[in-house]
């Protein structure tokens, strides 16, 4: 008796040493950082006023006022089976998984990346710094991280052992071409349908809240990843999200990540070739989203006169290899012009996501900094379509 007692107390202390002790949701502070190392080839804030998407040679006051944002889910730089089915990869595989990110994102002339499933040090991707190595390789030197992910040991894949994902440190991230000054990080509840053991191993979904000193304007930031295979707890979390958005001053802000859900104007919301038992018939969490107060920059109305069901795939953002839904979101407030929106395709496999890339353009708050902005309509000012 004495001996199963031993054994079953030395098991536990195992399990809560291999999960990190009991976690619960938290908000926490996590300082911004910044590189001096960044890529001397790399973008510079100077090229801020030239735009790839422009068709001028001239820069303009409206063209400084224009900021590229991208959100991508970069799946640790794994690619399709990220989520454990695809076995164990070799570094090297990581190292060019996030060179391909880094030009994808200086192609772009990003300013702001809001990222998602990124390694800062964990066993399965080689213990590399993924968002240092991108702050260098990008010349985005400011970054602030939300780590969402931490345990001595996952064993998951369950078998064999050699493919668990081992340490883990991992969560998301955000990277900027402008000054960071504040970084907060909401980890959200975990479903509670979820076995309590198994959730001592599962990711915390998150909310950060980043402040972006950009010029002579504050952006503030809401980069989200919520749940993806629970439907009540994806739909709380959004109901979480959207009340903390209206409720703060609306200035500049912009919310962007993957949400894990399709839009209600969507013809498929079920029976993906990729995901047969996903369902997003009844899911209400784009919807509730909406309610913040934001523009989505990406068009909504898919579904009214002269939508055709091939017009929604250009919009589609997983998976990579075979888009056949959205479930990547960069909402804008009012005081955003929307210049362009479209989804990064040539950004290839590197992840199972392909990248959003929204060019906004910063138009003068109502003075007072509290006045009202432009009104919100609920969607976007252009419809993902150039402004004059």
């Amino acid at each position: 008796m004495t001996l199963f007692v031993v054994t079953a107390i030395l098991c536990v202390g195992i399990v809560l040493w291999m999960a990190g002790g009991i976690q619960s949701p938290k908000t926490l502070t996590d300082p911004p950082r910044s590189s001096s190392s960044a890529n001397a080839g790399a973008p510079t804030a100077a090229d801020t006023n030239t735009n790839t998407n422009t068709n001028t040679n001239t820069s303009t006051d409206a063209d400084a006022e224009r900021r590229t944002i991208v959100t991508w889910n970069i799946a640790w730089g794994y690619g399709w089976g990220s989520e454990g089915s695809g076995g164990r990869l070799e570094p090297e595989h990581f190292a060019r998984s996030i060179e391909a990110m880094a030009a994808f994102l200086r192609s772009v002339n990003a300013d702001i990346v809001l990222l998602q499933e990124v390694d800062f040090d964990s066993t399965r991707s080689g213990h590399v710094d993924q968002l240092a190595s991108l702050s260098e390789k990008t010349g985005l030197m400011y970054s602030a991280r939300a780590v969402s992910w931490q345990a001595n040991w996952v064993p998951f894949p369950y078998w064999p052992p050699s493919n668990h994902f081992g340490a883990m440190s991992s969560g998301g991230a955000v990277l900027s071409r402008y000054p960071i000054t504040s970084n907060e990080v909401t980890l959200l509840p975990k479903p509670a349908k979820n076995p309590f053991w198994y959730n001592l191993f599962y990711l915390f979904r998150y909310v950060q809240r980043v402040e972006v000193s950009s010029g002579q304007h504050t952006i503030r930031i809401y980069n989200a990843h919520l749940e993806a295979f629970d439907l009540g707890n994806r739909e709380r979390q959004a109901v979480v999200l959207s009340e903390r958005v209206r409720k703060e001053s609306m200035g500049y802000t912009i919310l962007g990540g993957d949400f894990n859900s399709v839009p209600p104007e969507a013809t498929v919301r079920s029976g993906y070739p990729d995901e047969p038992e996903t369902n997003h018939e009844a899911d209400t969490t784009i919807a509730t989203l909406r309610q913040a107060g934001l523009n989505d920059t990406m068009p909504e109305t898919l579904g009214g006169p002269g939508h055709h069901p091939s017009d929604e795939e250009a919009y589609f953002t997983f998976p990579s290899h075979q888009p056949n839904r959205k479930l990547d979101y960069v909402l804008a407030s009012p005081s955003f012009e929307v210049v362009s929106a479209r989804v990064g395709r040539e950004a290839g496999k590197v992840s199972d996501h392909l990248p959003l890339v929204v060019e906004l353009r910063l138009r003068p708050l109502t003075p007072p900094h509290t006045g009202t902005p432009p009104q919100s309509r609920g969607d976007a000012a252009s419809h993902g379509t150039r402004v004059p």
